[in-house]
């Protein structure tokens, strides 16, 4: 065990086994994803608004899983480079890379402790990755030290708030369909603890009309009216830390000469 409590034995077999199944058709071919390519998309184009990132720029995607996002993250014009613990998803990621001509760079490695300089990357981006981690600080400790000054770090995360997520994770969990190391996150605490890190924090939900509790369930012909009680019910939710089942964080690199902070939802 390292300080931030993961199993990485544990870890990296889980997601071995994930690299010789499928969960999306992606690129037209049969590779795990956690998001579809438009929703990795979607979420760059949420963080540029407040956090423009330039064209070219360096970005590092921690836990890129088979390198979806960060094919996806080439094509929109970044410099990406993916880094994930499973040495079978990573081989998956150069094929995959290989086969759509994206100049993608691969390699193994752990997210709490990278071999990367100081103030390497331009942004940071990780999706589902911190709720993969006990103790998630020596991950935000390593990307404040791997990120420029005034980087960006863009993190998407299960919502532990949204009742329906909470119901279908619970229901996979009991399928053995999610590693023992995952802890769903709420964006309360998760900003809080980001706060030692971290500026101007921005916080938006994702996946704001998606009921997955459904989807592992078979309600016949009473789940699409069921389905449509649950949005009328969490569009009228004044709080909107709820209402996705995912939610985007956003922020900057905290300079030691920085006083200020804002959590801005």
């Amino acid at each position: 065990m390292s300080k931030d409590n993961q199993d990485k034995i544990i870890e990296q077999k889980f997601w071995d086994l994930q690299s010789t199944k499928s969960k999306y058709l992606t690129f037209d071919q049969k590779v795990y994803s956690a998001f579809r390519i438009n929703e990795y998309a979607l979420m760059i184009e949420r963080a540029n608004y407040h956090y423009p990132i330039n064209p070219g720029s360096k970005i590092l995607d921690i836990g890129c899983g088979a390198g979806v996002s960060t094919i996806v993250l080439s094509k929109l014009g970044y410099s990406a480079l993916g880094i994930d613990i499973s040495p079978g998803l990573i081989d998956q990621a150069k094929r995959l890379a290989a086969s759509e001509n994206s100049n993608s760079e691969f390699i193994v490695g752990d997210a709490s402790s990278t071999d990367f300089s100081d103030r390497t990357f331009d942004v940071c981006f990780m999706v589902g990755l911190l709720h993969h981690f006990p103790n998630y600080n020596p991950v935000l400790h390593e990307i404040q030290r791997i990120l420029k000054d005034s980087g960006i770090l863009i993190a998407v995360e299960p919502n532990l708030l949204n009742w329906s997520y909470m119901k279908s994770f619970k229901l996979v969990q009991q399928k053995n369909g999610v590693s023992p190391n995952e802890y769903p996150l709420s964006p309360n605490k998760v900003s809080i603890d980001m706060k030692k890190y971290f500026v101007d924090i921005k916080i938006y939900p994702f996946r704001e009309w998606d009921v997955p509790f459904l989807r592992q369930i078979s309600f016949g012909w009473f789940e699409l009216p069921f389905k449509y009680i649950i949005l009328f019910y969490r569009k009228l939710i004044p709080w909107a830390k709820g209402k996705g089942t995912f939610f985007i964080i956003c922020c900057h690199k905290l300079k030691k000469s920085s006083h200020k902070q804002r959590i801005i939802m």
